[in-house]
Formats: structure tokens, C-alpha cells, sequence
């Protein structure tokens, strides 16, 4: 697999100084919550398991995406399933640009690679192998926090294969936070190939997510 991450940066990311200078707003038309950050508590049948950890940084018009997750599934105390995740993305200019992921899935180390080129992205991974995806809609990443992911062509940041969204909507729930309080935001369920359920508040910060694999998986998201 070659490596496109860094010359995805220089024309990217770190032209954002550039751009900074120019006065051009960052990641205007995208939903980073003004902390700077999303966390949330795992739990799998009710019991904490882990965290999901988001972080934004922004230069000039450029927008850079840190995901960190980390998983343990314990029976009777011995640990059964261990699940660890990192990816960088970048935007500009609201738009997607690239990102790297690496994923370790109990055991097996997992990596996607994905670059802008013209008309859609060349994507690197170790299970899809290269490809690349051009045309209608474009292409976004399984990252969750942006909600214009379920209008998009998914591609999943373990696998590197690529999905349509079928989405739909129930309507707006109140959700527990994970250090209390709640949440009221709205869901959007995803079928076809991917089934999970997602929930957006007002302001489109995403709120909460809900899938069954090891058990029943939810997120609560901790109130800043």
C-alpha cells in the first residue's frame, strides 16, 4: 500500500496557513461543536465497554478530524474482544479531502487510505484492495460526526469498502448523556448494507448511535 497521506497534507491541510492569511473561514458549512471535541461512553447491554473520542482542529479554510476508539468486551473478568481505531481526515473548503485509518480488530490490523482526485477518490485498504470511486453522490466517511454522511456513497473506515445510505427517519428522542442529563435529538435509522441508528440535536452535532454486533451497542455522549 502506498503511502498518499502525506502528499494529501501538503495539498491540503498544511495549505491552510495559506488560506488562514486570505481571511477564508474554517469549516464553515461543516458541524464542529464549538468545544472542539466529541466524546461518548460505549456500553454493550448496558455495561461501559469503552470511548469514542473526536477531535477537530482547524487552520485557515482547512479542517483536520481525529477519531480515537477504543473497545474491551470482558466475560467474568477475562477480556474477549478487543477492538482499537484511528483515523485522521481532512476537509477543505467544507469538502473532503483524504484520510488514513488504522484499525486493530481483535487481533487483526485493518488500513484504509483515501485521496481526492477528479470526480471522487482513490481509496487503499487492506481488505477492498485499490479502487476508485467517481460519480453521484460523493464519496464521505463512516465517521458519524458530520450527518451529511447519510446523503452520501459511505465508505467504511475499517474495510474501505463503499455503501448507500438507506436512511430513514422516526422522528426525536430525548437520550440519556453519559455523565446525566439528556439530549433531545433526532434519529435516523440506516439500512441495506449497513444497519445502525444515528441521532443528530438541533444544531446537527451528532448525539448518539445505536448498532447490534457484539450485543446491543450504545453511545451516550458526555455534555460539555
Amino acid at each position: 500500500m502506498k503511502p498518499i497521506l502525506k502528499q494529501l497534507e501538503r495539498r491540503g491541510f498544511l495549505a491552510g496557513a495559506a488560506a488562514l492569511a486570505a481571511g477564508r473561514p474554517a469549516g464553515a458549512v461543516l458541524p464542529v461543536p464549538p468545544c472542539g471535541a466529541l466524546c461518548f461512553k460505549i456500553l454493550r447491554n448496558g455495561t461501559p465497554v469503552g470511548e469514542h473520542h473526536v477531535a477537530f482542529t482547524q487552520s485557515g479554510n482547512c479542517l483536520r478530524v481525529d477519531t480515537n476508539v477504543e473497545m474491551v468486551v470482558t466475560v467474568a473478568g477475562i477480556a474477549v474482544f478487543r477492538y482499537q481505531g484511528s483515523v485522521s481526515e481532512y476537509w477543505r473548503d467544507g469538502v473532503f479531502t483524504s484520510l488514513a485509518s488504522t484499525v486493530n480488530h481483535n487481533g487483526t490490523r485493518l488500513v484504509v487510505q483515501a485521496a481526492q482526485i477528479p470526480g471522487g477518490y482513490a481509496v487503499q485498504s487492506t481488505k477492498a484492495g485499490d479502487y476508485r470511486y467517481t460519480g453521484s453522490p460523493p464519496m464521505l466517511p463512516m465517521t458519524y460526526w458530520n450527518q451529511a454522511m447519510l446523503k452520501a456513497m459511505i465508505l467504511n473506515v475499517e474495510t474501505g469498502r463503499h455503501y448507500p445510505a438507506i436512511v430513514s427517519s422516526p422522528g426525536w428522542n430525548s437520550l440519556p448523556a453519559a455523565n446525566g442529563g439528556t439530549i433531545l435529538a433526532r434519529r435516523f435509522d440506516v439500512t441495506g448494507k449497513l444497519h445502525m441508528s444515528l441521532w443528530y440535536d438541533q444544531n446537527g452535532q451528532w448525539s448518539g448511535f445505536e448498532f447490534h454486533v457484539l450485543g446491543h451497542e450504545v453511545y451516550q455522549k458526555y455534555l460539555n
